[in-house]
């Protein structure tokens, strides 16, 4: 039960994160935990500090606290089969049910391979846009979309954002590998529109993306003067990966996947993109807010999640030219 002050103290850990006070917000965690200690939503808050002071494990445990405040993943798939306990899996059915938007399906697919492992034939289930994408994961058998799921047989199921929990990830479990794969015939496809494109083999190939879906919770902080971003590139040869804006025939994720194959450097807001660029193994640069997503928690410009993945932090809430100075300082020393 959330009580008035709960609520208060709520609202001053969500002021304190935004604006970068972590140690007000993990003080606020801390006196939440003593005041109402089986609050669903102190905990699911409190999941972010963890997971930003090393333990992974128990953040993804809180994380999961916001199941019941609609605050983290999807509904309950309806199916009388048991959620994956820790039972043995050889030789049984295990349905991976992806969740959240188009970056947790991307994100949380690597799992699959861990159940494939313990045994298990694995289904995973998507967005349909993503099921050609998916099929190509390791460990993965069968991909069916959202709706088919409930007539899916199977022996165990595993929500997609609580599989790392599942598996009782650590930080240092996580190898960061990549696990995406680009579609042969789409890598030619876009190999010969990029050779004809940059005919004089001008480099680097640089993918910018600016923007995610502002339908999402807290997008308004992620984004950024597209400008800025632009400015920081230069004369530098770039390609626009935003979906809305582009000249490019971006059709489906498998011409999406196959151009970022052709790209040197991805640079990008916190968006599915930056997921499925970081999950092909390229080098990806992501442009964070001051409260990145979970993903981002644990302090640094690099994280065990992906190993390509580098980090811009916003470091004042509503300013963000120190990032990009020091995105062009990054690209001059790279010899970008």
């Amino acid at each position: 039960m959330v009580t008035a002050k709960s609520n208060h103290l709520l609202d001053q850990q969500v002021a304190a994160g935004l604006n970068g006070d972590f140690a007000r917000g993990w003080a606020i965690a801390e006196e939440l935990r003593q005041l109402n200690p089986h609050c669903n939503r102190s905990k699911f808050n409190r999941a972010w500090y963890e997971m930003m002071r090393g333990d992974l494990l128990e953040g993804l445990t809180l994380l999961d606290a916001g199941r019941w405040e609609n605050a983290f993943g999807d509904k309950p798939l309806p199916t009388n089969k048991p959620i994956y306990r820790n039972e043995d899996l050889k030789g049984k059915n295990l349905l991976l049910t992806s969740e959240g938007g188009y970056g947790d399906e991307i994100i949380n697919v690597r799992f699959a391979k861990d159940f494939a492992d313990r045994g298990a034939k694995v289904t995973v289930t998507c967005d349909p846009s993503l099921r050609s994408v998916f099929a190509r994961v390791p460990g993965v058998v069968s991909v069916v979309g959202h709706k088919a799921a409930p007539d899916v047989y199977h022996d165990f199921w595993v929500p997609g954002m609580s599989a790392a929990r599942v598996l009782e990830y650590s930080y240092q479990k996580l190898t960061g590998e990549p696990y995406l794969f680009v579609d042969p015939t789409y890598n030619a496809k876009w190999k010969a529109m990029f050779d004809a494109r940059f005919a004089n083999g001008s480099r680097p190939r640089i993918g910018l993306r600016f923007f995610g879906n502002p339908k999402f919770e807290h997008e308004q902080f992620r984004k950024f003067p597209k400008e800025d971003l632009i400015n920081a590139v230069g004369d530098r040869p770039w390609i626009n990966l935003q979906k809305e804006e582009t000249d490019l025939p971006l059709e489906t994720w498998e011409d999406t996947l196959a151009v970022i194959s052709q790209l040197d450097l991805v640079i990008t807001s916190c968006t599915s993109v930056a997921h499925a660029s970081a999950a092909l193994g390229k080098e990806t640069w992501v442009i964070t807010p001051v409260l990145p997503y979970y993903i981002w928690a644990l302090p640094g410009d690099k994280t065990p999640w992906y190993k390509t993945v580098t980090l811009f932090r916003q470091e004042k809430f509503g300013e963000w030219h120190q990032v990009f100075a020091k995105i062009k300082t990054a690209l001059n020393e790279k010899g970008f």
